[in-house]
């Protein structure tokens, strides 16, 4: 007769008012987001607008990365604070004076554009899946 222990992982019990693990990914879900619409958009022809809107998620993320603390970031948390957050400023930065600087396409660029635009968001928002995906496999970090 053989008996199989199974072994229970041990969670560390919570603080009194913690935030649930889900939470330390909304920052990084929502400038994922913002970027992925912002791509959308510019597969529909609103070149400006979607990129306004990316230009804006990222200096969202920037403001995330600075006022927020490490546990509540996800993956917005790579490097130092000031790399990531001048990171982000630049980027933001430079999409929107793309945004504003660039003459309007024709319609066979703004068709390549956008059809660009829409296989990045599909490859992000994959990635954001498998992510989201193996973080409940694996259970809750920490």
């Amino acid at each position: 007769m053989s008996t199989e222990v199974h072994r229970r992982r041990r969670r560390a019990p919570r603080r009194r008012g913690a935030a649930p693990h889900w939470l330390g990914r909304l920052p990084y879900l929502l400038v994922l987001s913002g970027v992925g619409a912002g791509l959308t958009l510019c597969a529909l022809n609103y070149f400006r607008k979607g990129s306004g809107l990316m230009a804006a998620a990222l200096l969202l993320g920037a403001l995330a990365r600075l006022l927020l603390p490490e546990s509540q970031l996800g993956l917005l948390a790579v490097r130092s604070r000031s790399v990531d957050c001048w990171t982000l400023v630049i980027l933001g930065e430079m999409v929107a004076f793309v945004a504003l600087s660039i003459p309007p396409m024709n319609k066979t660029g703004l068709v390549l554009a956008g059809a660009f635009g829409v296989l990045i968001a599909l490859a992000m928002a994959v990635r954001g899946l498998r992510l989201l995906i193996s973080g409940r496999r694996d259970g809750p970090s920490g």
